[in-house]
C-alpha cells in the first residue's frame, strides 16, 4: 500500500473548496524537503497535473511544495518526525495515510477542534503551490 501525505491551509472546513487549500500527495511523489529559513520547511514533490518530458522534447520540470512553518531553529526535528512517520510500519499509519498539517480548527458542523500537526514544532501549513497543467 502506497503512503500519502496530507497538508490543509484553511481554518475552516467550509473553505476548503481549492487545490491550495488541501492536498494528498503520495510519498512516491516527494523529491525533497530543506529548511528554507530557520521557521520554515518546503517540501518538493513532482507536479499532481504535469510530467515531464523527455530530454529531446526540452520540456521543463515542474515541481509542486507545500511550506511548513515550525518554530525557530527546530527544522531539522521536524524534518526527522517526517521522514521517520514516512518510513513507519507501525498501526498508527496502517491505513497509508500521515496528516503532516492540518490547520483547520472549525468542523463542517461548526464544531471547534485543534488543529493537528504531526509534530509539535510544527504551528501552520504556509502554503500550498500546485502548478496548472502543461499544454
Amino acid at each position: 500500500m502506497e503512503k500519502y501525505v496530507y497538508f490543509r491551509t484553511v481554518a475552516d472546513e467550509d473553505d476548503d473548496d481549492a487545490v491550495a487549500d488541501a492536498v494528498a500527495v503520495p510519498v512516491g511523489r516527494i523529491v525533497g524537503m530543506n529548511p528554507t529559513s530557520d521557521t520554515a520547511i518546503t517540501i518538493w514533490f513532482r507536479s499532481l497535473y504535469s510530467e515531464q518530458g523527455d530530454a529531446q522534447s526540452g520540456s521543463v520540470v515542474i515541481n509542486d511544495s507545500v511550506i511548513l512553518n515550525v518554530n525557530q531553529g527546530k527544522t531539522a526535528n521536524v524534518l526527522q518526525t517526517i521522514i521517520g512517520a514516512i518510513n513507519a510500519t507501525g498501526p498508527q499509519y496502517s491505513d497509508g495515510f500521515i496528516v503532516i498539517a492540518d490547520d483547520t480548527t472549525t468542523d463542517f458542523d461548526g464544531t471547534t477542534r485543534s488543529a493537528v500537526y504531526i509534530d509539535n514544532d510544527i504551528t501552520s501549513c504556509g502554503a500550498i503551490t500546485v502548478a496548472a497543467a502543461v499544454s
